[in-house]
């Protein structure tokens, strides 16, 4: 059975960085981190910021990402904390089906309400270490669920940010990223088809790494899920 999720009113995306001993994860002080793995249960100085996520200034750690991060959102509630949201959905104030390009690439909305961060900070998010991922949703019935996936990342500009996720660890559910077949796919949009269907699958999902249409749709005209990333914490060069 395929899972499809339709009909959502909640929705986020977050990244994390993990250190196995949690050594090189420490919070400097309470507004400027490193990224969030700094505020993850795992880590020593955790205390000070215990079920507060909230939005932290960041450190500029991206090296030549030429990405613009200043800021992140950081779930220290979920899954053990230390997550930074990338995408949120909530209650639709947010348009994420009429954006073109350079609206996924740059971001888009408030990082205290709905959200896109940018395909380019993505980028620079996932290129240092490893990465998983984690989508958390809602059906409109009530019903919450998630999926993980234990290696997530995205291209830089050049390959127009290709996807490369694997690894999916969700108990009692089907795969939908490997039923649509997304892995490898490079993003679409209005404006710039990148997917393999005869016609543009933004045109009727919004914007994301599409094959063919359908599967999954966190940025049609309105949803709502929580997806997170989550990382091993390894020294960023």
């Amino acid at each position: 059975m395929t899972t499809i999720i339709t009909l959502v009113v909640l929705v986020s995306l977050g990244i994390v960085l993990v250190d196995a001993d949690g050594n090189d994860c420490i919070i400097r002080d309470n507004d400027t981190i490193e990224n969030c793995c700094n505020l993850g249960f795992g880590h020593s100085k955790f205390s000070s910021v215990v079920n507060k996520p909230k939005v932290y200034d960041v450190k500029n750690f991206c090296g030549n990402c030429q990405s613009t991060l200043t800021k992140v959102y950081c779930d220290t509630l979920t899954a053990g904390g230390g997550w930074t949201v990338i995408q949120r959905r909530q209650d639709g104030s947010v348009d994420f089906f009429n954006r073109g390009w350079a609206e996924f690439e740059e971001g888009f909305g408030d990082l205290t309400g709905e959200f896109w961060y940018g395909l380019r900070s993505i980028h620079c998010l996932t290129s240092n270490g490893r990465w998983e991922l984690r989508i958390d949703f809602m059906f409109t019935n009530g019903t919450k669920s998630y999926l993980s996936y234990k290696e997530f990342a995205v291209g830089p500009c050049e390959d127009q940010y290709q996807l490369s996720i694997s690894g999916f660890d969700s108990v009692g559910l089907t795969d939908p990223f490997r039923a649509a077949r997304i892995n490898s796919m490079k993003f679409t949009t209005h404006d710039r088809d990148n997917d393999l269907s005869v016609g543009n699958c933004a045109e009727s999902s919004g914007g994301w790494w599409w094959n063919n249409c359908n599967y999954i749709e966190i940025n049609d005209p309105y949803g709502s899920n929580e997806i997170y990333l989550n990382g091993h914490c390894t020294p960023l060069s």
